[in-house]
């Protein structure tokens, strides 16, 4: 949790408490609701962030693969190596596609 957030939390529990000390459970309830209704908000914001970090990894490993296979395919001479580099190739072209729009959703 960000600092900005933990501010936030701490302030409306401060309130809360504040809240109880006065005997308005009204307000209290208002306050316990704005706290859980933000805390869901948190976590999905969390979800999506660990979510797109996974797929900025991937797509970084795909890259690292696509280089290799490339720099294997200009070395290449025999006709079966090559076909299988660029079946290789092809593959990961289509894995990173589908990363890259998945990355897109979450951004």
């Amino acid at each position: 949790m960000d600092s900005l957030t933990q501010t936030w939390v701490n302030d409306y529990l401060d309130l809360y408490n504040f809240a109880r000390t006065i005997e308005d459970s009204e307000w209290a309830e208002d306050i316990l609701r704005k706290l859980r209704d933000q805390k869901d908000a948190l976590l999905e914001e969390e979800r999506k962030a660990i979510l797109l970090r996974e797929l900025l990894i991937s797509y970084d490993r795909i890259n690292k693969q696509l280089v290799d296979i490339f720099s294997k395919l200009r070395v290449a001479s025999e006709g079966y190596q090559t076909e299988s580099l660029q079946e290789q190739w092809f593959k990961l072209k289509l894995m990173r596609i589908d990363v890259s729009r998945k990355i897109l959703q979450y951004k």
